[in-house]
């Protein structure tokens, strides 16, 4: 407005010198300002100076293909697997699972509803994820060390990766469009280390795959200081990453470029302590679940296209 009235007076003051027509010429005045009001409000907006964007949470429309209230199947584990904390699909309707402390995989038969074997890979330590790849199966420590074995082979490698220090992680997932392992860390060394990494199995590098920050969450209705992923996996046909958190009770999903699409609580009554995620290749959704003082379970939602 300012600009607009020193543009007045300046022409004014021209015609001012005009006297016969100076009515006229104010007239032609005022309809010439009213043309500069309009192009410098439609040029300039109402934008404010420093004004900050707002941080886009939730990416686009998404209708979730499960329902996550009405599981299709409910299988109860072993006694071995109380406290089951990661399964991957293996094949012919099989799962591999494992549990916290020791190194054993159990393969479950979803027909059959029981473990038809399992096999050792060492001995004790915190196991938080499992991922079955190109006939090679990963086991993921929450110091972040992966074994890596063929199923009921006696060689065992192990694997140190190179993630930040005073990292501790609780998910194993595999991208097969990288084809790399995708690591969920639980707890970082600062509020902002959200992240996941990914492990290269060709050159064996750690790369920072995604970071999600606390204006993200609370838009995405979660609470920061419960996001502590503890499963994630690839969407077989969509290709979406989907991540569990058993503090929160919640699950999450993020498109390719890492923007959150969908957010939806878990029922504590029927997600217990929710520990492992997978896929079937035809998309049906599998998640674990600690006992909690009971019998650890696998619960089935079929993929609804």
């Amino acid at each position: 407005m300012k600009v607009i009235l020193s543009i007045r007076l300046k022409i004014a003051a021209l015609f001012a010198h005009q006297t016969p027509t100076f009515t006229t010429n104010i007239e032609r005045m005022n309809r010439l300002l009213l043309g500069v009001a309009w192009l410098l409000t439609a040029c300039g907006g109402s934008s404010t100076k420093n004004e900050k964007p707002k941080a886009e949470t939730i990416a686009a429309p998404f209708k979730l293909p499960y329902q996550l209230t009405a599981p299709d199947e409910n299988y109860t584990m072993p006694n071995e697997l109380k406290e089951i904390s990661g399964l991957t699909y293996y094949k012919n309707n099989q799962l591999l699972c494992v549990q916290d402390e020791e190194a054993v995989v159990y393969v479950f038969d979803t027909k059959k509803k029981e473990v038809v074997k399992d096999f050792g890979f060492g001995g004790y330590g915190d196991f938080e994820g499992i991922e079955y790849v190109n006939d090679d199966v990963y086991v993921l420590e929450s110091n972040g060390n992966l074994f890596r074995f063929k199923p009921e082979s006696t060689q065992i490698g192990r694997t140190k990766t190179d993630l930040p220090k005073k990292t501790e992680v609780e998910g194993l997932g595999y991208n097969p469009k990288t084809k790399r392992l995708l690591i969920a860390v639980k707890e970082g060394k600062g509020s902002s280390d959200k992240a996941v990494y990914s492990f290269d199995l060709l050159n064996k590098a750690v790369f920072k795959d995604m970071s999600l920050n606390d204006e993200q969450l609370e838009g995405a209705g979660i609470d920061p200081k419960t996001w502590k992923p503890s499963g994630i996996a690839v969407h077989p046909i969509t290709g979406e990453w989907y991540m569990l958190t058993s503090a929160g009770k919640r699950l999450l999903i993020t498109n390719h470029e890492a923007k959150i699409i969908y957010s939806e609580p878990l029922d504590p009554k029927q997600f217990r302590q929710p520990e492992g995620i997978c896929f079937a290749p035809n998309g049906d959704l599998f998640i674990a679940s600690e006992g909690d003082g009971k019998k650890g379970y696998i619960l089935k939602f079929g993929y609804k296209k």
